[in-house]
């Protein structure tokens, strides 16, 4: 029976062909899944969850398989053990003529009553197994034969009250001697049926017994063969899952690197789906869009802001030097009266051209201070942007480590796989123990315990044959929990990538935050220069009044003089605030350029 196995058990280098075929093929549906809409739409959780459905139906199809096979031989074991009953009975039968036959000959001896109950009570006995065995044979041969041993029984019974009993009675030794030798043939023949029976059904028990054994090396080849494909299609679907997540990942990982070391220009992530790698890599991009809009919007400002400064720098010394001007012209007017109409006029000219110059300035300063307030604004759409990147990295962070303890899991359950062997072991062996106790009792019976100990035998192999098989088993599940921690290592590689990658987002977070703070410091100067300008305007307001009751009122000409020396010297002071001011400026836009030239456009 083993040989004919074996036939259907492929050499090795079949099943290396065989395995190199199925592997291709495996792959080759793994990558048309994986290009399909509703496999890209799905969630990390539930690819792996797929995953974890196909092991886990692989597996439940084996142990389903497996609990049929052993069914099957449990059913057949069953036959062994019914067969093993029926033998014992026979022999039981046997007994029991002979000793119908020993009865009879104590009867002619000495003609007790108390023999012919005894006859009687074997008679019952014999009729109570015969209950007991007719039905539960099947074959036809069998149940002829057990027919004519049951015939013979009641001609024996016939014979023994019918011819032996009065014979005896009336002493008639010829008559009764012939029914005595006649009784003893047919026990003899009853005998022989029976150990023919009995020999038939050991034969019925010896097949059942090569059948039992063929279905548990069927089970034990399935079995393994089961576990063999189930493991490898179950480890090949995590390892693929696995290999497409953690290349998509390290696209963009390297992405947020070029990103956090200033590089804009660098390619988007290309994913298609609807994951969590996917979300990650459209919001990598629409940072990267939003960051690019953002920094060529700051530069424009900050040029803006440069150019603004220059000139209100430039205008600064103008004034200044108009001032300076308007001070010698008063030096000039407190020399001469008659000079006093003339200087005036001219230096109310100069005092509009100046007052037209403050209120380009104020303009210019109210527009920079507009800029400044929306660079401001950008700056803190960008921060918020960044914390937003910084929130998704941290839910990738949980969903990898979430990943992580659910292998993890699935290495405790194998422990608790082999644990359960281990019981099994335990009980066969403790089985093979009670079978040997069981064949020590049978051959202190003797003849009698002679098919107990072949059945005590047979219990005793099965139990060796099953702790063999949980040896192998015990193989299996090891390499499956060798796999299990491999796949747990790639995972936390995989974590580590990703806890980098969660460090790279929160140093560019912290780099938008010194943006914001230095553009915040911008718009605070831009807004105290604003308020100077207003202030020279309403100072400029003021000296031109003062010139206007110059030209008006001459004979006031040296209390005008002093004080308009006395404004002067108060606007040049401004001046000197708003050149300081307006260079202040022109430094915090080099600074912000600095800034902005560490990103490539």
């Amino acid at each position: 029976m083993l040989k004919g196995v074996r036939k259907f058990i492929p050499g090795k280098k079949e099943r290396k062909e065989s395995s190199k075929s199925k592997k291709f093929k495996i792959g080759k549906y793994l990558n048309k899944m994986a290009s399909t809409k509703w496999w890209k739409n799905l969630k990390l959780g539930q690819k792996y969850g797929v995953a974890l459905f196909v092991t886990i139906g692989l597996f439940t199809v084996s142990t389903v398989l497996t609990f049929f096979l052993l069914t099957i031989a449990n059913s057949k074991l069953e036959i062994v053990k019914e067969s093993g009953e029926k033998a014992i009975k026979i022999t039981e039968s046997a007994a029991t003529f002979h000793h119908k036959g020993s009865t009879i000959g104590n009867f002619i001896i000495d003609s007790n009553p108390k023999h012919l109950k005894t006859f009687d009570e074997l008679t019952e006995d014999f009729n109570k197994l015969k209950e007991e065995i007719s039905p539960e044979l099947s074959d036809s041969k069998l149940k002829d034969l057990f027919r004519q041993i049951d015939e013979n029984d009641q001609k024996i019974t016939s014979l023994f009250h019918d011819v032996i009993e009065p014979e005896v009675k009336l002493q008639h030794a010829r008559e009764y001697r012939l029914g005595k030798l006649q009784a003893d043939n047919i026990i003899t023949e009853t005998v022989d049926k029976l150990n023919t029976l009995s020999s038939m059904m050991k034969e019925d028990q010896q097949k059942a017994v090569s059948s039992a054994k063929s279905g548990l090396i069927l089970t034990l080849i399935v079995l393994g063969i089961s576990i063999i494909i189930s493991a490898i299609l179950g480890i090949t679907t995590i390892l693929f899952i696995g290999g497409i997540i953690s290349k998509k990942l390290n696209a963009i990982v390297q992405f947020s690197n070029e990103i956090s070391g200033g590089n804009l220009n660098a390619d988007s992530v290309e994913y298609e789906g609807d994951d969590e790698v996917a979300q990650l890599s459209r919001a990598m991009n629409s940072m990267k869009i939003k960051l690019q809009t953002m920094i060529q919007e700051i530069n424009a400002v900050s040029g803006y802001v440069t150019e603004r400064s220059g000139e209100l720098n430039i205008a600064a010394n103008e004034v200044k030097a108009a001032s300076q001007q308007v001070a010698s012209t008063m030096q000039e007017l407190s020399g001469g009266a008659e000079d006093q109409a003339g200087s005036a006029t001219r230096l109310s000219l100069i005092m509009d051209e100046y007052l037209e110059k403050v209120k380009e300035a104020s303009y210019s300063g109210n527009e920079i201070k507009s800029a400044s307030t929306e660079v401001l604004s950008l700056t803190e759409n960008g921060n918020k942007l960044m914390k937003e990147s910084q929130e998704q990295m941290r839910l990738i962070n949980q969903i990898m480590k979430s990943s992580v303890d659910k292998v993890n899991g699935l290495d405790d359950q194998t422990k608790q796989i082999s644990r359960l062997v281990k019981v099994i072991k335990e009980i066969a062996d403790q089985t093979n123990l009670l079978a040997l106790n069981a064949a020590i009792e049978a051959a202190r019976a003797g003849e009698h315990g002679r098919g107990f100990a072949v059945v005590a035998d047979e219990v005793r192999k099965l139990a060796e044959q099953v702790s063999f098989s949980v040896s192998d088993i015990t193989k299996i599940v090891g390499g499956i929990q060798k796999e299990s921690n491999s796949v747990a290592t790639s995972l936390q590689t995989g974590y580590v990538q990703v806890e980098k990658g969660t460090e790279q987002i929160q140093l560019t977070g912290q780099t938008f935050q010194k943006i914001y703070e230095a553009v915040n410091s911008m718009s605070t100067n831009v807004s105290d220069i604003s308020r100077s300008l207003e202030q020279v305007s309403i100072n400029s307001a003021h000296m031109n009044q003062s010139i206007g009751s110059i030209a008006a009122v001459s004979e006031e000409s040296a209390a005008g003089i002093e004080q308009t020396s006395a404004s002067m010297a108060q606007t040049n002071h401004s001046m000197e605030e708003i050149s300081d001011n307006a260079q202040s400026l022109s430094e915090l836009a080099e600074q912000l350029n600095e800034m902005i030239a560490k990103f490539k456009l």
